[in-house]
């Protein structure tokens, strides 16, 4: 034998274990459970998912005390011959679903100390005590879970969650350390599906940096504040792909409209004969990108007069003898109507989640009364084809209504009834044309006017808000300010944004461009007259 055995002989791993006498694992048929008569909680907060929890197998035992044999039975507790001391919500779930067995761990330490019982009853409910894992961490183990063979079905299965929670956590454990990192850092409390989101923009600084000032400066949720970037991502890739096409083609691109120059589409209008598809050999043939429709480009001559163009006389008109106000700037407009159209997309999202809800909170009954009582523009205008929109089948509107509502119960019904309601507000304000997105601005032309968006808004936050609690609908900036019936002052200064900022000083032509191209004609047909 070596000197090291000898001075190191072999130790028994196990040797330091210990065997209580006054404790068993056992699986206790659920007839024989009870919940103990001290059990202080009053609501089991018994829900769908943690019932589904339950059906797989169980990772904590209940600790159960027997009953003592002087106890007197009540009607149902016949067959009890178990207190559950620790684990009653469990229990009750267990009970719900009709679950046969529950593993169980019986301590006969205290079936005399009442007292010790419902001490323990605060210790191993308190949440100072019990921490719940964060998205971050939740994301993280079921990611790895996956990676190490775990199914999506045994995973959904043993947590209870839905096949889209599933996913969700697996794509948000795949984030970076890196972005992992970031967007622990913001103040804001990230849910799974928006971490899920954020891998569109995995390693990308430029897009968390975006995503957290509008998080952290502006109050933008992180679902709005991810859905704002990929818009812009999004129009400035449409834009680049334009110019290169324009380039391409041979087309000289300037970065705005040249003094003198006249677009094709009044040239057209204006000039007898003019063939705009033959203009591409003109050598003032040239293109720029109107700051509020940066994707679209406008072809203009910067030679009109050689097309037989003669220019209206200037009419000047008198100053008014106060400056009036002229609405928002125009940094203000092109903000406003990207956030519109962003808050549309996230908004649609949770309604098609919130209407397929089989019971239907108590203000819907009283909201859907009253509005096809007042029928309001949004819905008086499209109710009636509701159901032949796309956006019917993206809020959930079912395939097939009469099977629909045959098997459907009375909450049901007023969810499908407030259903074909959600669908023409909704098709009104971002979807009937491209002046929806003026729905926000008091004073311009849109399907959806401000007021009319506003109750519908109002609906949603201020009237379910409530009922729904931490499942309800957060709004946007823009959204927040047509419930409060303030004006929308944008979401980014412009020194934070020097993309619009420069666009503001540009801009001022492209939204009036319209008028003033009208107001040509309209000249021109008055010298004629």
């Amino acid at each position: 034998m070596s000197i090291t055995s000898e001075a190191h002989p072999p130790t028994d791993p196990d040797a330091d274990l210990e065997a209580p006498k006054d404790f068993r694992l056992a699986r206790i048929p659920v007839r024989q459970l009870g919940h103990f008569p001290d059990n202080v909680r009053e609501d089991y907060h018994i829900t769908q998912e943690f019932c589904a929890s339950l059906k797989a197998e169980l990772q904590v035992p209940v600790t159960v005390i027997p009953i003592p044999d002087d106890y007197q039975r009540g009607e149902g507790e016949q067959e009890h011959r178990w207190w559950v001391v620790k684990g009653n919500r469990r229990l009750e779930g267990a009970i719900t679903i009709k679950l046969p067995k529950l593993l169980c761990l019986i301590d006969l330490t205290k079936g005399d100390d009442q007292a010790s019982l419902l001490v323990d009853q605060v210790v191993e409910n308190d949440d100072d005590f019990r921490i719940g894992l964060t998205p971050f961490e939740q994301s993280r183990a079921l990611f790895k879970a996956h990676q190490l063979g775990a199914s999506r079905t045994e995973i959904r299965r043993r947590t209870g969650r839905t096949r889209e929670e599933v996913s969700q956590a697996i794509a948000a454990g795949k984030l970076s350390e890196q972005t992992r990192r970031t967007a622990q850092v913001m103040e804001y409390d990230w849910t799974l599906d928006e971490l899920a989101l954020l891998q569109e923009f995995d390693a990308d600084p430029e897009a968390l940096a975006q995503i957290d000032a509008l998080i952290t400066r502006w109050g933008h949720t992180g679902r709005h504040a991810i859905e704002r970037v990929r818009r812009d991502r999004q129009e400035a890739a449409a834009h680049a792909q334009a110019r290169a096409e324009l380039e391409a083609a041979g087309i000289s691109v300037t970065e705005d409209e040249p003094a003198g120059a006249v677009r094709l589409s009044r040239l057209s209008a204006t000039v007898v004969g003019f063939d705009p598809d033959q203009h591409a050999d003109c050598p003032g043939h040239g293109a720029f990108f109107p700051s509020l429709r940066p994707d679209r480009p406008e072809l203009y001559c910067s030679v009109p007069e050689q097309h037989g163009y003669t220019p209206p006389p200037t009419i000047t008109f008198p100053r008014p003898a106060k400056p009036q106000e002229d609405g928002p700037s125009r940094k203000i407009v092109i903000e406003g109507n990207r956030a519109w159209m962003a808050a549309a997309t996230v908004r649609q999202e949770w309604l098609a989640t919130f209407l397929a809800r089989k019971s239907a909170p108590k203000p819907v009954a009283r909201f859907v009364t009253r509005i096809l009582n007042d029928m309001p523009a949004p819905v008086r205008d499209k109710l009636g084809s509701a159901s032949l929109s796309t956006l019917y089948g993206k809020l959930g509107g079912p395939a097939d209504l009469d099977a629909a509502l045959a098997t459907a119960a009375s909450g049901r019904l007023a969810m499908l009834q407030l259903l074909p309601i959600a669908v023409a507000w909704e098709y009104q304000m971002s979807v009937a044309s491209a002046e929806c997105k003026n729905a926000w601005r008091e004073g311009r032309y849109s399907p959806c006017s401000t007021a009319d968006a506003a109750v519908w808004l109002r609906f949603l936050v201020n009237e379910l808000g409530p009922e729904l609690g931490d499942k309800a609908y957060a709004p946007a900036p823009i959204e927040q300010a047509l419930i409060d019936g303030t004006p929308y002052l944008g979401d980014t200064p412009a020194d934070a944004d020097p993309v619009a900022s420069a666009q503001e000083n540009d801009v001022a032509g492209d939204e009036n461009a319209d008028a003033a191209s009208e107001a040509d004609g309209l000249t021109q047909d008055a010298q004629a007259a």
